[in-house]
């Protein structure tokens, strides 16, 4: 949707080349888009459109994901929320607003137990803090094709990174519930009504994040965001403005 050559940007974080975009307000707040597991950040164009006439907005690629380079560090959360901190540093960020969905939620969680001071504040948009956050069928089904990609990769060498990249759903996240009460950040906890990760931990989340928020859309399911992107964007604008 966004072609402008000035609004790409480059950042190398240690190992790797990180492709992010940066839209909007260059004197407003910080407000960065986390995407999800084999996505990219075009996923968010319709909150970059919203957003940018009020807040400098940072859309990412996950290191390994659209146009960011692997590296060789450890394919963890950890790393993505290094890099993370790499792209802020590399912009002159101090402070930002977070918004992650699904495996960027789970990013922004580690991001905001490494460094709180340095977050705003959170939106989690179907998040986990381990495997056993998934619902029964979609906990089946990805170890299903992860163990598909397993046995394609010894023999397509295009498949390691996919593997590589669908194995975060599978072994991690690796959070508790104590780690995740240190986290100091003022945060909005959302899942669909019928979203393919845990209420009962997105509950947990809530209840261990001091002062956070809680939201289930209803009838919505993991991806209720992008069939409603107003919804969306209101809903994170009216917990920005509070």
């Amino acid at each position: 949707m966004y072609s402008g050559a000035n609004n790409h940007k480059t950042i190398v974080s240690r190992d790797a080349l990180l492709h992010c975009m940066v839209f909007g307000e260059a004197e407003g707040d910080a407000l960065l888009f986390l995407h999800g597991n084999s996505e990219e950040l075009d996923i968010f164009d319709s909150q970059i459109d919203y957003f940018s006439k009020s807040y400098r907005v940072v859309a990412i690629d996950t290191r390994g994901h659209g146009q960011s380079t692997r590296g060789t560090e450890p394919f963890t959360f950890d790393t993505f929320a290094r890099d993370l901190f790499a792209v802020m540093d590399a912009l002159g960020i101090e402070k930002a607003h977070l918004v992650g969905f699904s495996d960027g939620a789970i990013a922004a969680l580690h991001a905001a137990i490494m460094h709180s001071e340095r977050i705003l504040s959170m939106v989690l948009l179907g998040a986990n803090y381990n495997p056993r956050g998934l619902t029964w069928i979609p906990f089946i089904s990805i170890r299903l094709v992860y163990a598909w990609l397993w046995v394609a990769s010894l023999f397509v060498k295009s498949r390691r990174l996919q593997r590589e990249i669908w194995g975060l759903m599978v072994y991690q996240p690796n959070l508790t519930i104590e780690e995740i009460g240190r986290i100091r950040v003022p945060a909005l906890v959302i899942t669909g009504e019928n979203d393919m990760v845990s209420q009962r931990q997105n509950d947990g989340i809530c209840r261990a994040i001091a002062g956070s928020k809680r939201l289930v859309v209803p009838g919505g399911d993991h991806f209720w965001m992008f069939k409603q992107p107003d919804v969306l964007n209101n809903t994170i604008m009216d917990f920005l403005n509070k």
